[in-house]
């Protein structure tokens, strides 16, 4: 689709502005419009203090308590996670020595002499 007339005629004098004001060097600001922006900004000033003098509203009041209450959740999680892992672990670790201690257990108590447990031939022969 082809770009109509008046939209080729807009953005030409669009560039062509933007070139304008490019080209110039920078001027100083006019005293007046100095006054004004500064009076503006002194406005701007008063009207912040006056705002921040005044008690927050509910909808403020809310926001930070949600804020606040969901960081702590958060955090609690997080905790809570850590807590879960490790004790996942320790627990792990604790089944994995009573395992063990059960199998010590078992072959010191057995019948027979360590020794013969231990000899490589031992296994072998039971099974024939």
């Amino acid at each position: 689709m082809k770009p109509s007339n008046k939209a080729l005629a807009t953005e030409d004098k669009l560039s062509r502005t933007v070139t304008t004001i490019l080209d110039k060097a920078g001027q100083e600001p006019d005293p007046a419009v100095l006054q004004r922006l500064q009076q503006a900004r002194e406005q701007a000033l008063g009207r912040f203090d006056e705002r921040i003098r005044q008690p927050a509203g509910h909808g403020e009041r809310l926001a930070l308590w949600l804020l606040r209450h969901t960081q702590a959740l958060r955090r609690s999680m997080l905790a809570l996670s850590f807590a879960m892992v490790a004790g996942t672990g320790v627990w792990l670790a604790e089944g994995l020595l009573v395992e063990e201690e059960a199998v010590d257990a078992a072959i010191l108590s057995h019948e027979l002499p360590l020794e013969v447990l231990m000899d490589p031939h031992f296994s072998g022969s039971m099974h024939d």
